[in-house]
């Protein structure tokens, strides 16, 4: 890394020839690092993993499919809903925050349309209507005190199917 004096260079000597190089060069170039917004690099790498990740656990089969398969795709599909909310009032185009969406979730394709579409959190909440484990996460959702926030909705969800997962 101190041999690198350029984001060109840094990306040639560390992120090609690593482990981590078949992600970056799906998703970004070198001319990125200058132009692209770093959190939008961090979701695209992420949506990347979790696509790749799932489709290794679905190969593999069995428990192992049955298991992961179901904790990484709400892990997509809570980012999905977590991206939308937190694009609205920024310069992320609808177009654009749906490239960002990971394709390995319960709401690919109908809801990642659908959430590509939203203008508010209203919205999103309708398109989590249509999928029972997330309409009961958006159910009760608040931000005044007391209240359970969206994420610990999406946290208590994420420990049930990881109870699960161990009691297989």
């Amino acid at each position: 890394i101190h041999i690198a004096s350029t984001p060109a260079e840094l990306y040639n000597a560390v992120l090609v020839d690593t482990p981590l190089a078949p992600f970056f060069q799906s998703c970004i170039n070198e001319q990125d690092l200058d132009e692209m917004n770093i959190e939008i690099i961090r979701n695209t790498l992420y949506k990347s993993y979790l696509e790749s990740f799932y489709c290794f656990c679905k190969n593999i089969g069995d428990e192992t499919a049955d298991v992961m398969c179901e904790i990484l795709a709400f892990e997509a599909d809570r980012r999905a809903f977590i991206i939308t909310i937190n694009s609205f009032g920024t310069e992320l185009t609808k177009d654009d925050r749906e490239k960002l969406y990971p394709t390995c979730g319960k709401l690919y394709p109908d809801g990642l349309k659908a959430l590509a579409r939203a203008d508010d959190y209203e919205q999103v909440r309708q398109v989590a209507e249509y999928y029972s484990e997330y309409k009961q996460c958006f159910e009760g959702a608040g931000t005044n005190p007391g209240e359970k926030t969206l994420e610990d909705k999406f946290f208590e969800y994420e420990v049930k199917l990881n109870v699960y997962a161990f009691m297989q």
